[in-house]
């Protein structure tokens, strides 16, 4: 009997060298396997400005990074986001401030395909040569359901592969 669902990985038009520059950012998924990298000495930076888990989160990260990776991991974990209310502006990370002070919206899939596109618009720009691996994190989220968090992981999902449809540099995992 089976217990396990092989799952074939196709390989990649790229492989990661030693001498190699990589970004990773988003969920805690991110933070562990970059830190496996820069634990096996590869030049990895790791979520710069802490732990983002959508889309938006991210594409802000990368915009205020000047940073060049070759290779880029984004892990996205949801696609609920917080706004100011004073701005109606997308916070990448609360900072433990009241919660009266936000509201909460889902993104669609086509503004989070639109997020993941321009992430790799931005690291093309920077270096032609880049590479996108995009995931989304296995890690269901409790606090507004499972069947919800599941809801949240299939919009990331259309939206990676929409995106990655767009672009020869980005890659699903």
């Amino acid at each position: 009997m089976l217990l396990q669902t092989p799952v074939g990985i196709p390989p990649y038009p790229f492989r990661i060298e030693p001498s190699d520059t990589l970004l990773l950012v988003g969920s805690c998924f991110a933070t562990g396997i970059g830190e496996r990298f820069v634990r096996d000495h590869l030049a990895a930076t790791v979520n710069p400005r802490g732990t983002m888990y959508n889309p938006i989160s991210v594409l802000h990260t990368i915009e205020k990074s000047d940073i060049k990776p070759r290779i880029t991991f984004i892990t996205l974990g949801t696609s609920r986001v917080y706004m100011l209310k004073a701005t109606g502006e997308v916070v990448d990370n609360c900072q433990k401030r009241p919660a009266a002070l936000f509201d909460e919206r889902d993104l669609t899939i086509d503004e989070c395909a639109d997020a993941i596109t321009q992430i790799v618009e931005e690291l093309t720009q920077r270096d032609s040569e880049a590479q996108i691996v995009v995931t989304v994190s296995p890690i269901r989220y409790r606090k507004y359901g499972y069947h919800e968090s599941q809801l949240h992981k299939a919009v990331l999902l259309l939206a990676a592969d929409k995106a990655c449809r767009r672009h020869g540099n980005c890659h699903y995992f």
